[in-house]
């Protein structure tokens, strides 16, 4: 025994200290997710913004190349006349100031002077329109005219210039560029610290759990051969507990079932009797009306009374006594032997034991112009056929009995198998039950609400001894005044449920 409470002793020190090591693990990862999530949103903008600035290089240096292609079309058009040598010349005219719009705001990010952006955007206005010109003139025939444009050397300072201010944008670009890339690379060294500290601080935590659990399972093993043998006395007692139980739940329902048998004896000595008292009562009755009573006199009257009002309600009133002890008699009868009936298992289709229950209420049905909605899909059960009647006769009677006069009835019936359980759920739109009688609802010989209607408080007691002898149980949800829904949850196989609790 003592090896078993230093386990327990140690189990509860385990489970003490796992939360610990599982919080500090907790905010070890949220720490690494953030500042991950944080470097890697660095990374990605530092990234993002180089490439950008490499692009930006690419797109001046096409800016350059584009110009050049320009001045290299223009000068083979002017030596040779022909007009294939303006292809570049042509593609770098109608697309050059549409790059170079698009391109001057990437430039001003740059810190650049917006002077200098302006002065090569006007040096490449110029440069094409001194292009254009040598063109048109070579074009017109005047090549002299073309050629003194060009040896006036004015194409050449531009060209020059441009060179100049490009490489001025080149150089910025380079230097934003590595700007970037450096920032990068010192973002990704970081990254990579974090990520390393914090998978040797988890390394270190698993290190802890692990040992904690290597001398968790030792205590464990330690303690089993002791634990094996108080199960096994353990078990002899449940078994020897449960024999007693079933024994003592035997003598009851025997017991019910005498006591059920010996209250019917005085039960039919007072109706006897009852109808003994009707048959004087008669005789009186007759006695005075011969006797032509006098009803001024007044133990006349008084007679008169008791034959004429007093003694027909007084054995009116033990007469609806003695049905409804009748009534409570039979009942108990019925739970006492559904206890002793043994349960017979056969595969139901429960769509057509539930459509059978309905045609037997069909006409309480119509009477009450009630619809019944019932799903298609109802699942298959191995059970007590007999048990499932009374349990589904009861749920639908409740349903009709409890229905509100005052809107149009309507019942509900849908079911589903859930792994070795089937749920066979029956909903009302009645009148509900309050929060506090949900479950007293099901105590035998009680009853909820307006007393209305006839009962006696047995049927769903009935139903939830059933259900539980069928492997499960019932369920009620009820929203007062708006109606009622019942689940009763069964085995889905009532022999394999029975081998179960034998193994158990």
């Amino acid at each position: 025994m003592g090896s078993v409470v230093n386990m327990i002793r140690f189990h509860y020190s385990f489970f003490k200290s796992v939360p610990v090591i599982l919080a500090i693990g907790a905010v070890i990862l949220f720490a690494i997710v953030l500042g991950a999530l944080f470097f890697s949103q660095r990374a990605g903008d530092e990234s993002t913004d180089a490439v950008a600035a490499n692009r930006l290089n690419l797109r001046i240096l096409r800016l350059l190349s584009s110009i050049q292609d320009a001045e290299t079309g223009q000068r083979g058009f002017l030596l040779t006349g022909d007009e294939r040598y303006l292809g570049p010349f042509t593609r770098s005219v109608s697309t050059l100031p549409s790059e170079m719009a698009a391109v001057s705001p990437l430039l001003a990010q740059l810190d650049l002077p917006q002077a200098s952006i302006d002065q090569l955007k006007d040096l490449m206005a110029k440069k094409l329109s001194e292009l254009q010109r040598t063109v048109d003139l070579q074009r017109a025939g005047d090549t002299a005219g073309a050629l003194a444009v060009v040896k006036s050397n004015e194409g050449i300072r531009q060209m020059d210039e441009i060179r100049d201010i490009i490489g001025q944008l080149q150089q910025s670009g380079i230097q934003n560029s590595a700007v970037h890339i450096n920032a990068l690379r010192s973002t990704t060294t970081w990254l990579s610290t974090i990520i390393a500290i914090s998978a040797a601080l988890l390394v270190v935590l698993a290190g802890g759990a692990m040992k904690l659990i290597y001398d968790h399972t030792r205590q464990i093993e330690q303690a089993q051969n002791e634990l094996s043998h108080i199960n096994e006395n353990l078990e002899a007692t449940v078994a020897a507990r449960t024999e007693s139980l079933q024994r003592a739940n035997s003598e009851l329902q025997t017991y019910a079932y005498i006591v059920s048998h010996d209250l019917r004896a005085p039960l039919v000595n007072i109706m006897g009797f009852t109808e003994e008292l009707d048959r004087a009562s008669g005789v009186f009755r007759s006695y005075l009306s011969r006797m032509d009573a006098n009803p001024a006199d007044p133990d006349a009257k008084l007679a008169i009374e008791a034959v004429e009002t007093d003694i027909p309600e007084a054995l009116g009133f033990i007469r609806s006594s003695m049905r409804r002890m009748d009534n409570l008699i039979n009942q108990i009868l019925v739970m006492a032997r559904a206890g002793n009936r043994e349960l017979r298992r056969e595969r139901i289709k429960l769509g057509d034991l539930v459509e059978e229950m309905l045609a037997t209420l069909r006409h309480r049905l119509d009477d009450n112009d009630i619809a019944v909605d019932m799903a298609d899909n109802l699942p298959d059960v191995q059970s007590d056929r007999l048990a499932l009647q009374q349990i589904v006769g009861n749920l639908l009677d409740n349903a009709i009995k409890y229905m509100d006069r005052e809107k149009a009835g309507r019942i509900g019936i849908r079911g589903w198998r859930h792994g070795m359980s089937v749920t066979l759920e029956i909903s009302d739109n009645g009148r509900g039950i309050a929060d506090g009688d949900r479950e007293r609802i099901f105590e035998l010989f009680r009853r909820s609400g307006r007393q209305d209607r006839p009962g006696d408080g047995v049927g769903l007691a009935h139903v939830r001894a059933l259900t539980r002898r069928l492997g499960g149980d019932v369920r009620v949800q009820s929203t007062f005044g708006e109606g009622t829904t019942f689940q009763v949850t069964v085995a889905a196989d009532l022999e394999k449920m029975k081998k179960e609790e034998a193994g158990a």
